[in-house]
This record gives structure tokens, C-alpha cells and sequence, in this order.
């Protein structure tokens, strides 16, 4: 079986995708039998935006795995080229553009509402993150819920919770974060949640924290800035573009816990790696996120900044908590590995050639 793989997204500074495309590529190596030949499709080096995208979808990708004779195409991002006259899988992690429209220029929202829906359905099969994502895929894109498989990301092996004092240290030297701190992760966009986060923070019980916010410059990058500026926390609330990924598992080593208020995740990634660390988690209720934190986290509604403000004060002040729930993260997040969310990905695979 010839699989080729669009490898698109791991291009320029990868976000999400990127790295769920980098991990799933490199574990399906690792598992694939001999049997098996993995092609890359590695022609755009950059970033696109979405009306490149469009182009490079429906036009780049269809000539470019021409040439490479699949068996399977495998499109990691969601992106479908309808004129693909072969077998196909699909990955599509969620349904943000449908549920937020507003967060999205018009061409996207084209995307959204009329190219994805027809790509979804000229698939084979599609492959997404979570139940909740499944659901939604099922629910408003009319997909038969035979044709959409779950398989869940794990955190990459580099986030460990052993990371040394020299290490933290050179991280908070680097980065200039002198008291301890709570850490956000996440693109900066509106469904992140992140001015109810400052917000929140600001009530809290701090006991001197800083929080530090890391993330691209997305939808609501300014509407967040304004946010600090409003309640005078330049001092305490630090954000921090891009960072590293090497830097990444230092920094979540470091942080008293990680908040994630996230309105809607198809999954929620940072979530994993914060307790792959032996970082506390404080999460949203909201969408898939309780199926990743399980027991293993405290809740709060993304809505309810009383709740918020208290969960966060627990967090930060309570060392047996925080103790508890280091060994509960860690836990819950070796039941996920790549190794696992791979072998089903070739098991979808085979199923498609045989078709």
C-alpha cells in the first residue's frame, strides 16, 4: 500500500495542525510494516492563508499526488481536493468555521459552509480528534457516522516532567519571568477565551503569580492587549508570541498550573502536554475538553468567571492539590500515545484501499 501525505502544514510556524501532522507522519513510520510506503508531499515551504490555501487544495495538491501514484491520499488538515479521482482519508479536527462564523473573512467562511461539507462527503472516510468533534461533524455536516473514525492525539515524547532547575532557570531568565506563574497556551483568537481568562486571573487569589500567556497573533490579539491594559496588568500578565517547541516543556515544567478556558477545542492539545509535564490543569467544560482531562484536572465553565476566579485561587494556593493532581495528569496522559492514535490511522488506511 502507497500512502502519500500532504505535509503542507508543518510548513513555516506550525500550530496545531503542523504538529499534529509532524507527530502522526513520524509515528507512522515507526509502525508502518514493510508493506507499507509512506510518500511525503512536500512542495509549498511556507504558510498559507486561506485563499492559498483554497488554490493550493484544489488545484497544488491533486497535480502534485498525481505524480506520486497513491493508493491512499492522506489530507492531515482538512483542506480536500474535491477533483481527486482516487481513494482518500481526510482529517478533520473540528468544526471551528461552523460554530464561530464570525471569527472567519468571507472566504473562509466559504470554506467552511460549502467547500467542506462536499469534501467530507467525496471522502472515503475521515479521521477526527474526539467524540465531541465526531458528534458535530455527524450532527451539522450530515456525515454518516460509519464514514468519520476517532483517533486521539498524544503528547510529543519531548514533554517530560523531569526537566532540570538549570533548565527553568535559563527559561525564566529568557524569557523574564521572575515570580511564579500560571501558563495559557493556545493560539490568541476569541474561542480561546483569553480576556475572560485575564479577567478571571485578575480576581483570583494570586499569591504573587504572574500569568504568561503563549500563543500566535490571532483574531484577538488586540481585544486581549486592551484587556491588560484595562485592568493595569501589564506588570503581571506576560504574552509571549511563538515560542520554541524545545522551550515548551521547560515552561510547562515551570508553571504552577496551566488554565485553559477554551469556549470550543476539537481536542485541546496543550492539555496533554501540560500533564505529560506534571502540570495542574484548570479546564473549560466546554466541547471536548473534558474527554482529555477525564478526572485528572479541575472545571470551571468557560462562562462563569465566579467559578474561574475560585478554581484558580485553589489551584495557586493549595499545594496538596496541586501535588494530587500532578500525579493524576500524568497519569491520564500516558494512556495517549502516537504509537496508538498511528496503528488505528493504518488500520483506516487498509480499509480504504480495499475498497
Amino acid at each position: 500500500m502507497r500512502v502519500a501525505i500532504d505535509l503542507q502544514a508543518t510548513a513555516g510556524q506550525p500550530t496545531g495542525f503542523g504538529r499534529y501532522l509532524s507527530q502522526i507522519y513520524r509515528a507512522l513510520k515507526k509502525v508502518a510494516p514493510g508493506d507499507v510506503e509512506l510518500v511525503q508531499i512536500n512542495w509549498v515551504k511556507k504558510n498559507l492563508r486561506t485563499p492559498a490555501r483554497l488554490i493550493w487544495d484544489q488545484v497544488g495538491l491533486p497535480f502534485a499526488a498525481a505524480w506520486k501514484r497513491p493508493d491512499v491520499l492522506f489530507v492531515p488538515a482538512f483542506s480536500t481536493p474535491i477533483l481527486w479521482p482516487g481513494k482518500m482519508v481526510v482529517a478533520c479536527h473540528d468544526l471551528i468555521g461552523r460554530l464561530f462564523p464570525e471569527n472567519f473573512s468571507r472566504t473562509a467562511r466559504l470554506y467552511w459552509h460549502d467547500i467542506l461539507p462536499k469534501a467530507l462527503k467525496f471522502a472515503d472516510q475521515v479521521i477526527t480528534i474526539s467524540n465531541s468533534s465526531k458528534k458535530d461533524i455527524v450532527r451539522l455536516l450530515k456525515i454518516p457516522e460509519s464514514k468519520v473514525n476517532v483517533t486521539p492525539l498524544a503528547a510529543d515524547p519531548i514533554f517530560q516532567p523531569n526537566q532540570s532547575e538549570a533548565s527553568k532557570t535559563r527559561i525564566k531568565r529568557s524569557y523574564n519571568l521572575p515570580r511564579p506563574f500560571c501558563l495559557a497556551v493556545g493560539t490568541i483568537e476569541p474561542r480561546k477565551n483569553l480576556p475572560f481568562l485575564v479577567e478571571a486571573f485578575a480576581r483570583a487569589k494570586r499569591n504573587d503569580h504572574d500569568l504568561v500567556i503563549v500563543g500566535k497573533r490571532g483574531w484577538d490579539a488586540e481585544n486581549l492587549e486592551m484587556h491588560i491594559r484595562k485592568l493595569h496588568l501589564q506588570d503581571r500578565v506576560k504574552i509571549l508570541a511563538y515560542v520554541p517547541e524545545t522551550d515548551l516543556p521547560v515552561l510547562y515544567a515551570s508553571a504552577t498550573a496551566l488554565l485553559f478556558p477554551s469556549l470550543y477545542e476539537g481536542f485541546g492539545l496543550p492539555i496533554l502536554e501540560a500533564m505529560a509535564c506534571g502540570t495542574p490543569v484548570v479546564a473549560s467544560t466546554a466541547s471536548s475538553i473534558p474527554e482529555v482531562v477525564g478526572e485528572a484536572g479541575l472545571y470551571a465553565d468557560p462562562k462563569d468567571l465566579n467559578a474561574w476566579q475560585e478554581q484558580i485561587s485553589r489551584i495557586i494556593t493549595d499545594s496538596v492539590l496541586q501535588s494530587k493532581l500532578r500525579v493524576e495528569g500524568l497519569n491520564r496522559a500516558r494512556g495517549y500515545t502516537w504509537e496508538k492514535t498511528a496503528l488505528r490511522t493504518l488500520e483506516i488506511f487498509y480499509k480504504v484501499a480495499k475498497l
